[in-house]
Formats: structure tokens, C-alpha cells, sequence
């Protein structure tokens, strides 16, 4: 689709590789047969009637005959734009337009002539900047077409853009062609193009240029083959629409005008309509039937309808014209004006113009037509737009108008890049993304297979109308009759006294609670009363013809006892005066306006006059009572009337008396059937609530199933009770009895296997849904052979089936087909009643619960667990958290303090020097002077005696060298204190160990010197040469802590209990050994000597050991001394977190090893071993999990 600005020029692009113009077309052997290709596409026009499957095949064998990147359908639409139908794109390498509009200026009304008239191929070559044109002849004498020679000619650089931004270098395009039988007249059309595009030059031969105009032509058969196809949908879908309208019109017993305007909005796509019809006379009022949206009151005015409108009757009714000559289009011209019809008076429009037949007018858009102004005010309020209305007439006869509406749409449409619409395009489009225009508000076009439609129901419209107001017309006179009949009626209802007679007649009606012989007696009774030849009571049916059940008569006239009464001889208006209580008197049958059946009845049996009198028990009349004259016409005289009702209410009393007999003894049959059934129901849920007890006493499963099966088979009596259960992974082809309860003398199915693969595939479903399978008898139940056969390996004659399901409502999960609850009878056949079903359905969903809470206590159980561990943990974290907190305090405690006692010692230590100086030159001085001066002043020597200068003289030099001793201890202590704390290395850093284990030991040296009642401990230091090891010293030193003051504890213990004891005391010893060991991947092997630990340089791991001579312990306290909170300490000396907090601190912080290897009486040794790099460590653990050694 190329935008063009010379005529000549603009043609939808195809293309072909050429070198030259002048020469001919490269010549190539198509890859694919002709005849082949032929064939599959006239049998795919063949196989299918539907155009896009065509088209669709269509492209996709073009492509792969043409070996081409894109071939594509484009229609035509009437506006001269077009739309891709059909298209087929090798591997994505074009994108696609399928679905896509392209405006018409892409494609100019002189190239559309072209394709119509001479059927112009073309062929482009975008690299060559060529453009190849060929006319074919459209009549050839073979079967094949002629192809003429190519015209080329140098392409338009319009035309090159266009076909460069689609991403197009070579093109061929063929057009559509078909011939339209359905215009008039008959003509040739250009349906559209078949378009094929490449990505690179690529050239066409004439061979293939035929064999894709014999596709063409194809097509085009194909797409005439569907336009008629679509024709004859059309044509049924307006048959069955006039087919329904008639039936409701003509076919049943009521005319249904408000159905037949339904289907007739609906059959033409309105969203509203009208039926108006015409009064009949000049004092009627019109009457308007209304269906969906509907216009407001011209006037305001709910009585007076749009139809009586002075403009719309003229425009409706004078001929003026169709509306959609001016503005059907939506261009809102309006030529045709209508605005005489303004001036004409109502008056003058009651006798219309017959002579303009049943032509619908329409108009698409109502307000753009200037002379309609004045009723666009009774639409604004609605979303109608178009109209369409049918003036009615029948025998040329005005009988008012059929009014569809339509509403205002919002139509979308996909165009290929985005364009201006109002303006011509002069420049191709650099771009054909998709663009969306929405436009709103649109008006939808009446078509003629709408006005076509609307002609035909309108006739039949029409002469239902007609018909219509006939009925309207009768009815009245029927009213009309009624109504005098009543009057009539009313007038002979008069009171008669007959006190004695009614009084014997009313004994007699107790006496007895038959109702034939109280019957009976109220006839003979009358007849004798009154004196007249017939007397007879006629009782209603139902759903038969009501008859004569006493009679009481002369002996000479004839019987009608039993007779039924002809159809229609008490029509429905009569039965509806006898139900309320209206009584018939007819002195002369032979002036009685009666019709001639019931005329006809009445001389058959030589009644002459009659009186009817309905019986009625309670709101429903149940019959009448009659009394007849054969001999001839008699006057009923009121008191006769009078007593004739009052024994039809005798009447009635003794049929209400009877029947409430009889229902007593119906009541009481059912009561006691219903008592014995309650007896079995009662047991059923005492039963049931036993499994209900049993559930919530007990959720194991198998206890509940057993007991389940035992009460079932005994409360229903059964042979057998099985519990099944689905293979979870069978897809319910397999399944084992799990639970049974089976008469002794039965094979037993308990553990047994079933496998029934047809069960999974045809039932499964249907169990899942509920479905109960109650069958009497296994043998005469159509069930299969191989289902026959299972059953019968377990006896069994007749068996009731149940699901069992797990979960659904209220547990959070589907519902799911878990087993069968199985019921059977293997002795004999057996009818299975709804009780039964009914019990057994609850117990399986009993069943089902009692599942799903074993599911949930294995849940919870687990929970339980998984919550215990969690609390474990958290306790642990939380103890840890204290400790660590307590380690922190503790080490800023010693780090303040060591700072604060720090910094005074420096300064006597750094003055020590200096007064050691000052004192020994003082010293000095004063020796010179008792050298110099022997005798001095007598108090001098006085002082000197009573300070004794000798004795200081020797001692201050070594006091001061104490001093500096002291300091420099001091010191020493700070230095130990701070390296222990470690506030500086928080974060993990390369750290010395042995400085951290002899800043430990610097801190215990209190408790390892000897005292007045213990000798002291001995440490014994074996370091090795280790590097710099990356951990977290404070952490690390805790673990020195803790490991050496345990050793403490446990040396003084064992120093008392052999004092006591008075056995041999050895010195106490702690030993320490540092050293380096390979990485042992696994970390498997733990239990090493000594003399494993090597100063080795590939070595990773750092090791120290510090083992005891104390009493060592026992393998069960070994084993616990790892775990939170054991100690074997007296309380308050201990918690029993230090060693459990070091663990973690060496194996999880460091990913290191913490063992302890002990015996009793041989010592105690602690194995630390750390790695000296941390993401060595990291790594291995991210392949393992962390260890407990314990």
C-alpha cells in the first residue's frame, strides 16, 4: 500500500531481480508441481466452505511454492481502504500485517481501475529501482490464461520508500477478481490483491507467474462460492425469523404481539422498538407495545406517543421519501426536506396515503437531518440513533407502524502506521506499527437484507393486527354477556324455608360416614321435595371429563348415571360462576341461551328445565347438585332454590366428613409406616452418632473404620462392609480393602487388591461428583463382564457403593476421590430404599471428616514438633544473646578498667627512670658532703642518726627497683586484660593465638598459684609455630575461658575428694599444644594423638589442645556436655552454657572442630581445631551440612 503522487505510479508494490529491463524474465523451474499445487487448493475450496480456511491454505502453498518471506490477502472495502485477510510469513522474517488496514490513498482509485479493468500485474524490485507492469487478457481460448510480456519502467522513489520501510526489496502482486451475480446489474468487482513480499531480491518467472494466476483465479471461485453461501445463511436467517414471528402470530391460541416485537428487535439487531397501533374507532385509544430503549413523550405527555406526532405521521405516512437519500450517508446534508409536513394539522392524517405500500423508512443517524429537530428532544435522554419504521397496512387498511431502533456504537479499527484521515497523504510512511482509531458515537447502516426483513415480518405483523382487534372485539361481547348472566342469576337466588325436610335430610347425613350412601339419600330426598322427575350430583375431575356419580329418578326417564359430560359442556366462564357460588336456573331449556352441544346433551336425555347448584368443600368446588324436568319447562321458585343450596351445603359437610374419614385413615396407615420408618431411622443415627463418638473419642483411623464397618453391617443387615482405598498413584485403577466386617462364612476381602482399569477412565470422575451405585442384582444391572467377575470372587449378588472423599469445604483443599465405601449382599438380591442410601452417604462423609482430622492431626503433630525445635532454638538464641551480652559488658568492664589503671602506671612508670636518677644523684651529693664536711653540725648529725641515712642510703635504690618491678607487672596485667577483651577486634581479623591463650592464663593466674591449702596448678606450654588466623578473638578467647576454667574446677575437685579420700596426690597439670594439621575435607576423622599435629606450611588448620590430669568422666556425661544448661556443678556455680556457647562459637562462627576425648581417671583433653582462612571454611560448608559432634 504506497502513497502516490503520480497517477501512473500508484500500484501496490510487487517486485522481480532484474539486470536489465530489456531483458526477459529469469527463468526458474518451479520446486513444486503445478498440478499439484492445483489440486490441494481446489480440494481445500472443495473440503471447506469457509473463506479464511481457504484464504489461509491459499497463502501458505503460494509462499512455499514462491519460496518468499510474506504472502498476503488483501480485501478492498467500499471506501476504497482494505484489510489484510490472510497471510503467511516464513520464520517471523517480515513482520505481520494480518488484521491491519491500509487507507485507500496507499492504494489510488486509477491503480484499483487498473487491477479491474486489464487485471495489471506488478512486479518491483526496490535494489533495481524497477518496476515491471503485465495486462492479461481475461478471455483466452485454452485453459490457461495468456501472460503478456512485461512493461518495465523505473520505480517511483515514493513507491521505493514505502516498500524499503515495510522492509520490502522485491514484490508481486495479482489482483482478485470476481463476478458479483448479486448487484444489479451483474458485474465484474476487484475483490482484492494477493500480495507476496520478499526480504531480498528475488526474481519470478513466468511458469510461476501462471501457476499463481491459476490460484488466483481460484480464489476468486472460491470467494463467489462463499458470498453465495453467505446469501443463503442470510436467506435461512430470514425464513426461521419469519417462521418463529408467524408461530406467535397465527399459531397459538393467544396472539403474542409483545414476543413477535421481541424477536423482531432482536432478529434486526435494535435495541429498541415499538408497535403502534391505530385506533380502531375515533373515540379509541391507540394501544403501544414497547420493547428495550424507547423515546420519551413527544409532549411530555405519557398518553400521547412519538407516533402521534404531527412530523413524524406526515413524514410516515405522505411518501415524502426516504430519510437515507439525504443523511443516511452521516454527512447531515438532509436534501430532501420534510418541513411542509410541520404545517399539517393531526386532523388531516387520519385518513393516510394507501397508496405507498409497506416500504420501511430509515435513517442511520437522526440527528444530523435538520427536519427531525423538533423529535431529537424525546431521544436525547438515549443512546438511539438510527431508525427504522414500517407503516402497517392490511387490505388497505391503515393499521399503525413497526419502529426498531438502533444504538450509537464505538467502532476500532488496526490501521498499518499512523496517518491523518482527513488530509491525502502526500509522503509514505516511515513506520507501520499498529495504530488503534477509536471512534465513538457511530451510527450503524440499515442494509437491505434488514429492509427485506422488516418488509416480511410487517405483513405478518399486519395481519395479526387484524386479527387482533377482531378477538378485542368479540371479547367485549362476551363481557358483555357474562355480566347479564350474572344479573340474571343473582335476581333467582331466593331463600326457601323447608325446616323438616332439611332437618331429616341432616340426621340422616350423620347417621352414616359412607359418602355414596349419604349421597345417595340427599338425591332421593330432593326428588321427592321437589317433586321433579331427575335429581343428580355431578362430581369435577381433574385431568378427566367430570360424570354423574347418584342419581335419584322417575321411571320414566333415562338414566345418566355415569355419563361423562361432553367437551365443552361446562366451559371455563361456567366453572368459574360455580366456584363462586353462583347458582344455574333454567325454566325452559328450549329458551335458554345454551350452545348446540350442550343442547344437543340436554334433549338426548329430555331434560326441559334444570337447576344447578354447586357443591363446593372448602375453596375448591368439588361438584353440583341437580335437579332436572323431563316432562316439561318449569319455573324454579325461589324457597325451591333456597333449599337446594342449603342441602348442597349438607352436601359438602358429608363429603367433608368422608374425606376427612378417609384421610384419617390414610393418616393413620402412613403414620404407623412412617413410625416404623422413623424406628429405622432413629436406629441409623443412633448408629451414626456412634461413628461420630467414635471420631472425636478416638483419630486413629483403622479403630474408627473397624468400628464403623461392625455397627454398619449390623444395622443394615448386610453380608458385608468394606472400607477401599485408591493407590494414590494408580490414577484409581488400583486399590486395596483396608477395613472389613464379613460374615463368617464368607470368602474375606481384607488386604485383597483390585485392579480394574476401566473404573479410572469411566468413573472416577463421576465418584468424585458423589455418584451412588445401588444395584439389586450384579447379574441383571447391564454391568460390564470384567466388573461381574470381581464382584464375583467375593459373592456378592447385590451391592451399595459410596465415595469416600478427603477434604473440601472448610479445609482449604479440593475435594478428592480418596476410596468407596462398599456395602454388600451376597446371600440374595436386594432393593437398597433412599434410607438406607441416605445412611450410608452419611456415614461416608462422616468418614470423610474422620480423614481429613487424622491428616490434620499428623499435621499438627509435626507442627507440634517443628514448634518444639523452634522453641529449643529460640531458648538458646535468647541464652546466647545474654551470655554475649554479658561477655560484652564484661570485656568493656575490663577494657575501662585496664585503661584507667593504665594510664596512671605509665606515668610512674615513665617517672621511675627519672626519680631513680634524681634519688642516686641526691645520694651522691650527700656523700660528698660527708666526705668533704666529716664533722658537720650537730643537728645534722642528729637528723641523719634518727633517720637512720645508712639504712637509707642502701634501701632507697632498692626500693625504687621494686617499684619499677612492680609497674612493669602491672603493665603486663593491663596488656592481658585488653588483649582478652578484644574490644578492638570485634570483627573477625587475623589474630595470634597464643597471645590470646596467654592473656587467659594471665587472668587465672590467681587461681592456678598455689595457696595455704592448695599447692597450685602447673601449665605446661607446647606451642607450635603458628600463623596469623582469621576469627573473632573476643569470641575465641570466651572459649579459652571456659575450657581452662572447667579444667580449673574440675583439678580442684579432684585435689579435694583425694585429700579426703587420702590417696596419692599428684601435682595438678594443664597442658597446652598448639600446632598445624592438613584440611580434612569430610571432617571425618577427629580422633587423632598428639603427635598428629604437624608445623606444616600447606597445612590449613590450627589445632590446640589442652588436656588435663584431673578425673576425668563418664561416656554419658561426655555426651552432654555439649548440650544448653548441663552442668555437673552444685547450683549457683555454673549454668551449663559455657561449653554448649563455645561450641558454637568454634563450629558454627568458625566452621571449626570441638571435641572433647575423656575416660575416667585418665583425664580430660579439649581438640579446637580452626581454620585459618574463613572462605576455605565457607566453601566446604555450602557442601555440607554443619556436624554435631557430641
Amino acid at each position: 500500500m504506497l502513497v502516490q503522487r503520480k497517477p501512473s505510479s500508484n500500484i501496490y508494490g510487487g517486485c522481480i531481480t532484474r539486470k536489465n529491463p530489456r531483458e526477459s524474465t529469469t527463468v526458474r523451474q518451479p520446486e513444486l508441481n503445478q498440478e499439484d499445487l492445483l489440486r490441494r487448493i481446489t480440494n481445500r475450496i472443495r473440503q471447506s466452505l469457509e473463506l479464511e480456511e481457504i484464504l489461509t491454505t491459499t497463502v501458505s502453498e503460494i509462499r512455499a511454492f514462491l519460496r518468499t518471506d510474506r504472502v498476503m490477502v488483501y480485501r478492498f472495502h467500499k471506501s476504497g481502504s482494505g484489510e489484510v485477510m490472510a497471510e503467511s510469513i516464513q520464520d517471523n522474517r517480515l513482520p505481520s500485517l494480518k488484521g491491519l488496514n491500509f487507507p485507500a490513498d496507499d492504494i489510488p482509485e486509477t491503480a484499483r481501475q487498473l487491477y479491474l479493468t486489464v487485471r495489471l500485474r506488478s512486479i518491483v524490485d526496490v535494489a533495481a529501482g524497477m518496476i515491471g507492469f503485465s495486462p492479461m487478457d481475461a478471455v483466452a481460448s485454452s485453459d490457461r490464461p495468456v501472460v503478456e510480456e512485461f512493461y518495465y519502467r523505473p520505480v517511483d522513489p515514493c513507491h521505493a520508500a514505502y516498500l524499503t520501510a515495510m522492509g520490502v526489496a522485491s514484490s508481486l502482486v495479482l489482483p482478485i477478481v470476481h463476478y458479483d451475480i448479486q448487484a444489479t446489474p451483474s458485474q465484474e468487482r476487484l475483490w482484492g490483491l494477493i500480495v507476496s513480499h520478499h526480504s531480498q531480491a528475488h526474481s519470478i518467472s513466468r511458469q510461476e507467474l501462471q501457476i499463481v494466476q491459476l490460484v488466483v483465479d481460484q480464489v476468486s471461485m472460491a470467494i463467489a462460492q462463499s458470498n453465495l453461501l453467505s446469501q443463503a445463511r442470510q436467506q435461512h436467517f430470514i425464513e426461521a425469523t419469519i417462521n418463529r414471528v408467524s408461530t406467535l402470530l397465527h399459531s397459538l391460541p393467544t396472539i403474542e404481539l409483545q414476543t413477535a416485537l421481541e424477536e423482531t428487535v432482536t432478529a434486526l439487531q435494535g435495541c429498541g422498538g415499538r408497535l403502534y397501533i391505530a385506533p380502531y374507532k375515533t373515540a379509541d385509544s391507540a394501544e403501544v407495545f414497547v420493547y428495550g430503549t424507547q423515546p420519551s413523550s413527544w409532549d411530555g405527555q405519557i398518553q400521547n406517543p412519538i407516533e402521534q406526532h404531527p412530523v413524524f405521521s406526515a413524514w410516515a405516512l405522505s411518501g415524502i421519501g426516504n430519510w437515507e437519500s439525504g443523511i443516511g450517508n452521516g454527512n447531515g446534508n438532509g436534501k430532501e426536506s420534510i418541513s411542509r409536513a410541520k404545517h399539517v394539522s393531526t386532523d388531516s392524517l387520519a385518513i393516510p396515503n394507501l397508496q405507498q405500500g409497506c416500504e420501511p423508512l430509515t435513517t442511520t443517524n437522526l440527528y444530523q437531518s435538520p427536519d427531525l429537530q423538533i423529535l431529537t428532544s424525546a431521544f436525547n435522554s438515549t443512546a438511539i440513533r438510527g431508525i427504522l419504521v414500517l407503516p402497517l397496512y392490511y387490505r388497505c387498511g391503515f393499521l399503525g407502524y413497526l419502529s426498531v431502533f438502533r444504538p450509537q456504537v464505538d467502532t476500532e479499527t488496526l490501521w498499518a502506521g499512523q496517518f491523518d484521515p482527513s488530509a491525502k497523504q502526500q509522503l509514505p510512511r516511515r513506520s507501520f506499527e499498529v495504530w488503534r482509531e477509536l471512534k465513538r458515537g457511530e451510527s450503524q447502516e440499515w442494509t437491505a437484507n434488514d429492509r427485506e426483513l422488516a418488509i416480511a415480518l410487517g405483513r405478518h405483523l399486519a395481519m395479526a393486527i387484524e386479527q387482533y382487534k377482531l378477538y378485542s372485539l368479540v371479547q367485549s361481547l362476551n363481557t358483555n354477556l357474562e355480566r347479564q348472566v350474572e344479573e340474571r342469576t343473582a335476581k333467582l337466588q331466593q331463600s326457601l324455608e323447608q325446616g323438616r325436610a332439611l332437618e331429616r335430610i341432616t340426621k340422616q347425613i350423620r347417621s352414616t360416614l359412607d359418602l355414596k350412601t349419604t349421597l345417595q339419600t340427599i338425591v332421593r330426598e330432593v326428588r321427592h321435595l321437589l317433586n321433579t322427575d331427575r335429581v343428580v350430583i355431578y362430581q369435577f375431575a381433574s385431568s378427566t371429563p367430570g360424570q354423574v356419580i347418584v342419581e335419584s329418578l322417575n321411571g320414566n326417564c333415562l338414566s345418566i348415571l355415569g355419563v361423562s359430560d361432553p367437551q365443552g359442556y361446562f366451559p371455563d366462564p361456567q366453572r368459574q360462576l360455580y366456584e363462586g357460588g353462583s347458582v344455574q336456573v333454567i325454566n325452559d331449556v328450549s329458551q335458554f341461551n345454551l350452545t348446540l352441544e350442550h343442547r344437543q346433551f340436554l334433549a338426548a336425555f329430555q331434560i326441559q328445565a334444570s337447576l344447578i347448584v354447586p357443591i363446593g368443600v372448602g375453596a375448591q368446588l368439588w361438584g353440583l347438585l341437580i335437579a332436572q324436568e323431563c316432562q316439561a319447562p318449569r319455573r324454579w321458585q325461589a324457597s325451591e332454590i333456597e333449599l337446594l343450596q342449603q342441602l348442597a351445603d349438607q352436601a359438602a359437610v358429608a363429603i367433608q366428613q368422608a374425606e376427612l374419614y378417609e384421610q384419617s385413615c390414610t393418616a393413620a396407615a402412613t403414620a404407623t409406616a412412617q413410625a416404623q420408618k422413623l424406628a429405622t431411622v432413629a436406629q441409623q443415627q443412633q448408629a451414626l452418632f456412634g461413628v461420630i463418638t467414635k471420631i472425636r473419642q478416638s483419630l486413629d483411623v483403622e479403630t474408627i473404620f473397624k468400628a464403623t464397618t461392625t455397627e454398619v453391617r449390623r444395622l443394615l443387615d448386610a453380608d458385608r462392609v468394606a472400607i477401599f482405598r485408591f493407590n494414590p498413584d494408580s490414577g484409581y485403577d488400583e486399590g486395596t480393602f483396608i477395613s472389613e466386617d464379613v460374615q463368617p462364612n464368607l470368602p474375606p476381602a481384607l488386604d485383597s487388591k483390585i485392579y480394574d482399569h476401566c473404573f479410572g477412565n469411566q468413573f472416577a470422575a463421576q465418584y468424585h461428583q458423589g455418584r451412588i451405585q445401588a444395584v439389586a442384582d450384579i447379574y441383571n444391572a447391564n454391568l460390564s463382564e470384567c466388573h461381574i467377575q470381581i464382584l464375583a470372587k467375593f459373592q456378592v449378588r447385590a451391592n451399595l457403593v459410596v465415595p469416600l472423599l478427603k477434604g473440601g469445604e472448610g479445609t482449604g483443599t479440593p475435594p478428592r476421590l480418596w476410596g468407596l465405601l462398599c456395602i454388600h449382599q451376597c446371600r440374595t438380591s436386594r432393593q437398597w430404599n433412599a434410607s438406607e442410601i441416605d445412611f450410608v452417604t452419611q456415614i461416608a462423609a462422616h468418614l470423610g471428616v474422620a480423614l481429613q482430622q487424622a491428616k490434620l492431626l499428623t499435621k499438627t503433630t509435626q507442627q507440634t514438633e517443628q514448634l518444639a525445635i523452634a522453641f529449643d532454638n529460640l531458648k538458646q538464641t535468647q541464652t546466647q544473646l545474654i551470655q554475649t551480652e554479658k561477655m560484652s559488658s564484661l570485656g568493656q568492664l575490663v577494657a575501662g578498667v585496664a585503661h584507667e589503671i593504665n594510664n596512671p602506671v605509665n606515668f610512674i612508670y615513665g617517672n621511675l627512670a627519672y626519680t631513680s636518677q634524681y634519688a642516686q644523684d641526691l645520694l651522691t651529693l650527700l656523700h660528698l658532703y660527708q666526705k668533704h664536711y666529716p664533722n658537720p653540725n650537730p643537728e645534722i648529725a642528729q637528723l641523719a642518726q634518727s633517720i637512720d641515712l645508712d639504712f637509707l642510703d642502701e634501701d632507697l635504690p632498692k626500693i625504687l627497683a621494686s617499684m619499677k618491678i612492680g609497674t612493669e607487672r602491672i603493665r603486663k596485667l593491663v596488656l592481658s586484660l585488653r588483649n582478652f577483651s578484644r574490644l578492638d577486634q570485634a570483627e573477625m581479623k587475623p589474630v595470634d593465638i597464643h597471645e590470646g591463650l596467654d592473656s587467659t592464663l594471665l587472668i587465672l593466674q590467681h587461681r592456678l598459684k598455689n595457696k595455704p591449702n592448695y599447692p597450685g596448678i602447673k601449665i605446661v606450654k607446647a606451642y607450635g609455630e603458628l600463623p596469623l588466623v582469621e576469627c573473632y578473638a573476643s569470641q575465641l578467647n570466651q572459649v579459652f575461658m571456659n575450657v581452662l576454667s572447667n579444667a580449673i574446677d574440675a583439678l580442684e575437685e579432684y585435689h579435694t575428694i583425694r585429700l579426703l579420700q587420702g590417696t596419692q596426690i599428684e601435682e595438678s597439670q594443664i597442658t597446652i599444644r598448639t600446632g598445624m594439621k592438613p584440611f580434612v575435607g569430610d571432617r571425618e576423622n577427629y580422633s587423632m594423638p598428639l603427635n598428629t599435629i604437624q608445623n606444616n606450611a600447606s597445612a590449613e588448620d590450627v589445632v590446640i589442645q589442652i588436656s588435663d590430669n584431673g578425673p576425668g568422666m563418664s561416656q554419658m556425661t561426655k555426651s552432654q556436655i555439649f548440650d544448653p544448661f548441663f552442668t555437673t556443678k552444685p547450683i549457683g556455680k555454673g549454668t551449663g552454657l559455657g561449653l554448649s556457647i563455645s561450641y558454637q562459637i568454634v563450629v558454627e562462627k568458625h566452621g571449626g572442630v570441638f571435641q572433647c576425648f575423656s575416660k575416667p581417671g585418665e583425664g580430660t583433653e579439649f581438640w579446637i581445631e580452626i581454620p585459618t582462612r574463613q572462605q576455605a571454611c565457607r566453601a566446604t560448608e555450602a557442601n555440607s551440612t554443619n556436624q554435631v559432634f557430641s
